[in-house]
């Protein structure tokens, strides 16, 4: 353990130590303290080794009675301090000049213990108090640290402030207990998620599957990853739960609803429990959300008939009890089945049976002839009020999945969701975001139990649902400066690491860092580059247009606009 000794305890408050450094001496048979240029050189056993000090994001040591506060600094200042009376009363006697003394602080954040056998424990029970020393810290210390802790030694970069340090997490905890990937555009947040999803595909069995809104990572897995086209995958409306197929087709604040919600669940009831593949199936008992094929064309008969249902009364025919009463709901539904967007749902060619709900899952899980580590559902093509619908379907089909798959086996499927653009979907204050954010909400807040995780990433993350981030317990945080968003992520952050957030505004593009349980303490990380990268790079307007003038070719682009297909 290193005792190169930089400074003192000047003051302690409940989340932040500071500092004053001394000045380097090397006249005594002891060295210490820190020159100007903020280097000092500590002698080990395998030769001088140098240490930067002072950046924000590195760590010193502060002595405490069991051992020592291994911490971060977060900021460093310098101030001018009054000469003491004695200093001032010398300097007249020589009749010199008196320079103002330059004192050097750092704050520091704690972030836990190293005892005297050299294990580190997360927290403290003790903080230090005045005048305590404080110390350097060796690369190799904090490597042991890191070590201690990561699982199968999963690394995702190197620290940013140590060079060849690699950044070590534990996977188990970044992704069964949720994560967030937060940062601004151009931060590299796509570089991150990519970066960390190859890592991960290098497991012989792994299972991911990523909501990609940007047609961003098509090209960024090569073989190991199965890209799918959203408008081209069925996800059919029999698979959806009655709440969900109702949230299509029904206004609830119509006076009708009521009648509509009871005739509907009546009605498709009867269309699953009558299907003739159904009764083959052996299920004992067929329910409204019982996921089989049934026939949606019967239910919208039966609609259209009791609509115009006329009755014999006893002055002749007179209007049936629900006369008038679905007019509404049938046109909402066929406004439904004449738009060509909705096809994947309610007109499904491949998956009309409900034998073919094996076929469908193999193919969102990569289980195909030839299996796949990451699945890219590309979401590019579908209108937005089509997206939500089909991502709150794949969600909860997951959940469930993954739920009798543990029933079934009593053991997990471990499956990782990434989900691109979060805030767009997963918004509270947008209604027609409630079927997607509700069954992410339900991964979030139960999914672990299950095997299936949530990774939300996001440029907005005080417009993503509140209860998903609540519930996130690794925060993967690159550049972020509108003080709305940092406020935001501070307040998700427990007390003692909050002061860290005024570092977010400086950090570079795939520079982050990294907070929670999937490491051991507050980490400063650049992301290793990817390779092949995702499709995200800025584009140079200065070496476009200084190029010749060249002639747009109209017709493809207005040909693959019109055919919404590239």
């Amino acid at each position: 353990m290193s005792e190169y000794k930089i400074g003192k305890v000047v003051s302690v408050s409940a989340d932040t130590i500071n500092i004053s450094l001394c000045d380097h001496s090397d006249l005594e048979e002891t060295i210490f303290g820190v020159p100007e240029n903020m280097n000092v050189t500590i002698d080990t056993s395998c030769g001088p080794v140098p240490v930067l000090i002072g950046q924000p994001g590195t760590f010193v040591m502060v002595s405490i009675p069991n051992g020592m506060l291994l911490s971060m600094i977060t900021d460093i200042s310098m101030k001018e301090t009054s000469a003491s009376s004695s200093e001032v009363k010398k300097v007249e006697l020589q009749n010199e000049y008196l320079i103002q003394n330059l004192q050097r602080i750092i704050s520091v954040i704690p972030v836990g213990t190293i005892d005297a056998s050299g294990n580190f424990e997360r927290g403290t029970d003790i903080l230090p108090t005045v005048n305590n020393d404080v110390f350097a810290v060796l690369p190799e210390t904090i490597d042991k640290v890191y070590e201690s802790f990561a699982e199968g030694n999963f690394s995702i970069g190197e620290l940013s402030l140590i060079k060849n340090q690699d950044a070590k997490i534990n996977l188990d905890s970044f992704l069964s207990r949720h994560a967030a990937i937060l940062g601004q555009t151009g931060g590299g947040k796509s570089w991150t998620v990519a970066s960390i999803l190859q890592c991960i595909a290098n497991f012989p069995k792994s299972t991911v599957v990523l909501f990609d809104l940007h047609s961003e990572y098509k090209n960024a897995f090569g073989d190991y990853a199965e890209y799918i086209d959203a408008g081209e995958l069925e996800f059919p409306y029999w698979l959806m739960k009655s709440e969900e197929l109702l949230g299509l087709m029904v206004d609830r604040s119509e006076s009708a609803a009521p009648n509509q919600i009871a005739k509907f669940k009546e009605l498709l009831q009867t269309a699953k429990e009558n299907h003739a593949e159904n009764k083959t199936l052996g299920i004992p008992k067929i329910t409204i959300d019982t996921p089989v094929f049934f026939d949606f064309k019967s239910i919208l008969d039966e609609f259209r008939r009791l609509n115009t249902e006329m009755v014999t009364g006893t002055k002749g025919l007179k209007q049936g009890d629900l006369y008038g009463q679905f007019s509404r709901l049938l046109m909402r539904i066929d406004s439904r089945l004449l738009d060509r967007r909705y096809d994947l749902i309610f007109n499904p060619k491949m998956y009309n049976t409900s034998a073919s709900m094996e076929t469908l899952f193999q193919k969102i899980l990569g289980e195909d002839k030839q299996p796949k580590k990451v699945i890219i559902i590309d979401m590019s093509s579908i209108p937005f009020d089509v997206r939500n619908s089909v991502i709150s379907l794949i969600l909860r089909c997951l959940f469930d999945f993954a739920y009798w798959y543990k029933k079934v086996n009593s053991k997990a499927y471990p499956i990782s969701v990434f989900c691109d653009e979060a805030h767009i979907y997963f918004n509270d204050n947008d209604t027609n975001s409630e079927a997607a954010r509700l069954s992410a909400e339900r991964i979030a807040k139960e999914g672990r139990k299950y095997g299936i995780s949530l990774t939300v990433i996001s440029q907005r993350p005080r417009e993503v649902s509140a209860t998903i981030l609540s519930q996130c317990n690794t925060f993967l945080c690159l550049r972020i400066s509108n003080p709305d968003d940092q406020s935001y992520v501070k307040n998700l952050l427990p007390d003692s690491i909050r002061g860290i957030v005024s570092m977010f505004s400086n950090l570079r593009r795939g520079e982050c860092i990294l907070l929670g349980d999937s490491v051991i303490m507050p980490t400063r990380i650049k992301i290793r580059k990817p390779n092949p990268t995702p499709n995200s790079d800025d584009t140079s307007f200065f070496k476009e247009w200084n190029k010749p003038h060249e002639e747009i070719l109209f017709a493809p682009v207005l040909k693959a606009w019109r055919n919404q297909q590239a």
